[in-house]
């Protein structure tokens, strides 16, 4: 009598010995527990800190834009400590404006990881502007002068104006720039031979399950009851391999799917320069668009252009120059206080003001470089050297103060212009190679202090 087909019976196949269930359970807290080191390798997932991505607090961050006021507060302040204003009084805050802008961020990422920070960082530019702007207005003589001359208000006003405009824009940008620049790396493309290619476990797998149902129904139509009874056995004897082999083929196609997150590419010594000489030029950059805003502000109020290029206004990058004092009659002090390129330079030979942009831009960047090294790897513990952060910091500095030392230091061509009249005048010196070396040392001195005390800051 012929045997009915186990395999359309549901019988034979589908009662594995113990030894067989064990070996197929097997399999899936496996890939389970793959699937969970996968979800857990996403960036931003495992950062240094111990930060994760349920630790986000979204809202305004009051905290930024309070340690941004108190800065500009102090170098206002600070700016009082000569008695007639320097040329970095008025330039000071769109040149720190970018740098602003990165100190937010950079404060900001110590709570969450989510924006850049663009409305903390316009606030903050805002506040940069008011307080230069008090700080104008409280010279001696000043708000008398301009009571008293009615000429020089609306090339005043229009000034600081142009410098709220410029400062809140430009910590704006300054803020995308530095959540962009220090944003994690995207992962590499996976790679397709990890999947479509088969393994020979794979291929020796399907050839056993398609060979296997053949081979029982050829052997059931010669067999009987006892033959029927062997072959029981016998598959009961091949499935712990068919487990161990399909255990092989899932593990083989798990670690194709976690090779994108593996693949993620860290970032490199020359990312990080290159990041810095884009942060360091940014402020010259300002300044140049900035120039020629003021430029067009003076010929739209019809004024005569200054002795010297408004350019001249790179000199607010540069702590230590020649002192070149002018008089101390009220209406020089109010010319000092919005017209930039005049004849005259600092009354005396340190500005402290000028400090004002490599704090910024110091501070952003080592709070940045200790917030987010090491978020490209999945090793939670790689910190970020102190050799590696002063390195980092000295050339940041170099990039924010070199042009600008380049720039003046080969003079400053004067021209006076009347009615279409040009006659060349004295260029002015206001710096020589002792000045100018003390700049080469100051800026990165400064860049290095402050990067290394905001990077001492806790994590909330």
């Amino acid at each position: 009598m012929q045997q009915p087909d186990p395999s359309e019976t549901g019988q034979g196949v589908a009662g594995p010995t113990p030894a067989g269930r064990d070996a197929m359970n097997r399999v899936q807290p496996q890939a389970s527990t793959q699937q969970r080191g996968r979800d857990e390798s996403r960036p931003y997932e495992h950062i240094p800190n111990g930060v994760r991505k349920d630790a986000h607090h979204v809202g305004f961050d009051w905290f930024a834009v309070g340690v941004v006021i108190i800065i500009a507060a102090v170098f206002a302040i600070a700016a009082h400590l000569n008695t007639q204003p320097t040329t970095s009084l008025v330039p000071a805050a769109v040149l720190s404006a970018t740098g602003c802008g990165l100190l937010v961020t950079a404060l900001r990422k110590l709570r969450t990881f989510k924006g850049a920070g663009v409305f903390e960082a316009a606030l903050g530019g805002l506040f940069l502007a008011i307080f230069q702007f008090i700080s104008a207005l409280s010279f001696p003589g000043v708000l008398q002068a301009l009571s008293a001359d009615p000429l020089s208000q609306p090339g005043f006003f229009t000034t600081w104006g142009l410098v709220a405009i410029f400062s809140i824009v430009f910590s704006m940008a300054g803020a995308a720039l530095g959540h962009l620049a220090f944003a994690p790396l995207r992962p590499l493309p996976a790679r397709k031979s990890a999947r479509s290619e088969p393994t020979d476990n794979e291929l020796e797998a399907e050839d056993e399950m398609e060979n296997a149902p053949e081979s029982i129904e050829d052997t059931d139509q010669a067999r009987d009851d006892e033959s029927q009874d062997s072959e029981d056995a016998f598959v009961d004897e091949q499935l712990p391999q068919l487990a161990q082999s399909g255990q092989q083929a899932e593990q083989t196609s798990s670690i194709g799917e976690q090779m994108p997150d593996s693949a993620t590419p860290a970032r490199s010594g020359v990312s990080y320069l290159i990041t810095i000489l884009l942060l360091g030029l940014a402020p010259t950059l300002v300044g140049y668009v900035f120039a020629a805003a003021f430029d067009f502000a003076l010929t739209h109020n019809q004024y005569l252009p200054g002795p010297f290029p408004t350019l001249r206004l790179l000199s607010a990058l540069l702590p230590w120059q020649v002192p070149l004092p002018g008089p101390g009659i009220p209406s020089f002090i109010l010319s000092q206080a919005w017209r930039i390129p005049l004849f005259f330079g600092n009354p005396s030979s340190f500005d402290i003001q000028a400090l004002e942009p490599f704090l910024f831009n110091g501070a952003a960047l080592g709070l940045l470089l200790r917030t987010t090294y090491g978020q490209d790897h999945q090793d939670s513990a790689i910190k970020l050297h102190w050799g590696k952060l002063l390195l980092l910091e000295a050339a940041l500095g170099l990039v924010l103060v070199v042009p600008a030392d380049l720039w003046i230091f080969r003079g400053i061509q004067g021209l006076v212009q009347f009615q279409g009249i040009a006659i060349p005048i004295r260029a002015l010196e206001i710096l020589d190679p002792f000045t100018f070396t003390l700049n080469l040392i100051t800026g990165p001195l400064v860049c290095i202090i402050a990067g290394m005390a905001f990077a001492r800051l806790k994590r909330a």
